[in-house]
């Protein structure tokens, strides 16, 4: 099991693009120097809080990074054209000697669909066939395809990966997660469901898919995580500023994403429960030992930093989990 750090680059909206920049560099560093395998960053647009877009800011990590993994986590597919994100993310890859993962879901937020004159009611099959058309553009040498939203004829983008770049493909409801099963090298888990919940929905919508296929049931799971000397520590740093974070998630509409739309409307104890990994390196080690032994999880990433927490405190967290935690688990 690797594991990663979710460099988010959003922050609240007090802070500048700079200070943002800078701090989420601080973070990627951090996680570097404490022995992770891995960067992923999200997207979103018109966003409450200082944010930077996904792509170029995954391309200045590349110059400060050796080695580790970049993963888009996610690319909200519906806003691109297939050449346009193909191209990106060969670039992306080709930026850097790691491995690159290719992490994309549907989105969900109506104010980013009506900016962008695309009906919600697209969102799927957009992704559907956006997906399998990059596919074929970062791995075939010309691709004529002639669907529903995009065209190409005799299309090739001018650099391929070298090596095959794994997607992953973003799910929430157990119909998304089927289809997560069928068209992408791996589900990829978010972190706003419950380990129960996903263990039940992997082996009732996904399990039994990829065996059906002969292929692998790992999955990369996205957290929520803090660590410090003491419980208490952890959960009250975590707590002021999740409890802001899934407020907005719901007020976005990530609340109607879920299989279960009452989910994240919790209070923070059983929203927590089950769901964050908070607590001493001991108590994080436990849970992530859960998440491989529960989930077959192939990648555990960590995000340990939210709107208006300090940066320093989301590294000291990284470190911890790199002396006490990584090496025991």
């Amino acid at each position: 099991m690797k594991f990663g750090v979710y460099v988010n680059p959003q922050t609240a909206a007090s802070e500048t693009g700079r200070e943002l920049r800078e701090g989420m560099i601080r973070i990627a560093k951090t996680a570097e120097a404490a022995g992770f395998d891995q960067v992923m960053a999200g997207q979103h647009y018109l966003s409450d809080f200082t944010q930077l877009q996904l792509l170029p800011f995954l391309g200045r990590l590349t110059g400060e990074l050796e080695g580790m993994e970049i993963a888009t986590g996610i690319v909200l597919l519906p806003f691109y054209h297939p050449v346009e994100i193909a191209e990106q993310v060969a670039t992306i890859d080709a930026l850097h000697d790691g491995p690159t993962a290719f992490g994309v879901g549907a989105g969900y937020r109506d104010a980013e669909f009506e900016a962008f004159g695309i009906p919600k009611a697209e969102r799927v099959p957009r992704l559907i066939e956006g997906l399998k058309l990059a596919r074929r553009l970062l791995t075939e040498e010309n691709v004529t395809h002639d669907g529903e939203f995009y065209a190409v004829e005799d299309a090739a983008i001018p650099i391929r990966p070298e090596e095959p770049i794994p997607v992953w493909l973003a799910a929430n409801a157990d119909r998304a997660v089927e289809r997560a099963a069928r068209l992408a090298d791996a589900w990829l888990v978010n972190p706003h469901a419950t380990v129960g919940e996903i263990a039940d929905q992997k082996a009732q919508w996904y399990d039994p898919i990829r065996e059906e296929r002969g292929e692998s049931s790992e999955v990369p799971v996205i957290r929520e995580a803090f660590v410090a000397p003491t419980h208490e520590e952890a959960v009250g740093i975590a707590r002021e500023h999740l409890e802001e974070k899934y407020r907005r998630y719901v007020s976005w509409g990530q609340d109607e994403a879920m299989e279960d739309a009452n989910d994240l409307h919790r209070p923070f104890e059983d929203l927590a429960e089950d769901r964050f990994v908070l607590g001493t390196p001991a108590e994080v080690c436990a849970a992530l030992e859960r998440y491989e032994e529960d989930l077959d999880a192939s990648h555990v990433v960590v995000r340990s930093h939210w709107p208006g927490l300090p940066y320093e405190r989301a590294c000291e967290s990284i470190e911890l989990m790199g002396d006490e935690v990584l090496p025991n688990v």
